[in-house]
């Protein structure tokens, strides 16, 4: 019997946590940067990247 990926999805960033939201709980998840990127190379874990996107600060003029 083959394990299927759980199927997560990256809400956002907060200062040095990421935020993700698992399919069976209403709040998301705060995971430090060494969490998530383990997450992310790990075959457990399928990332929804569909529309939601990491704000990142704009530096031009």
């Amino acid at each position: 019997m083959e394990k299927k990926p759980l199927n997560v999805r990256l809400i956002g960033k907060k200062v040095n946590y990421y935020q993700i939201q698992f399919p069976n709980l209403q709040t998301p998840v705060n995971v430090d940067e060494t969490v998530y990127h383990r997450m992310l190379h790990s075959e457990e874990y399928e990332f929804d990247h569909s529309r939601d996107k990491i704000k990142r600060p704009s530096y031009s003029a």
